[in-house]
């Protein structure tokens, strides 16, 4: 699950990419290409949710208390 949210949040960070790529053609004096910026923007913003949800659902599994793997470590040595 670590990997998915992972590449969700890569996901995210590369469609806002291409939204300034988009707007970013202004620089250029070329016009600016709607296209790239509104999917830039919808997908940045889906994948970013969609990867915070993931993460708020099952952020329980992400961290493991310390005393857990203190009585595991003390479990195999026996």
């Amino acid at each position: 699950m670590r990997l998915f949210i992972i590449t969700l949040s890569l996901l995210s960070i590369i469609s806002f990419g291409h939204a300034l790529a988009g707007y970013g053609r202004t620089l250029f004096a070329l016009p600016m290409n709607v296209n790239y910026v509104a999917f830039g923007l919808a997908g940045g913003l889906a994948f970013g949710l969609f990867a915070l949800w993931l993460y708020y659902r099952h952020r329980k599994e992400f961290y493991i208390d310390e005393d857990e793997q203190e009585s595991d470590s003390d479990n195999r040595t026996l």
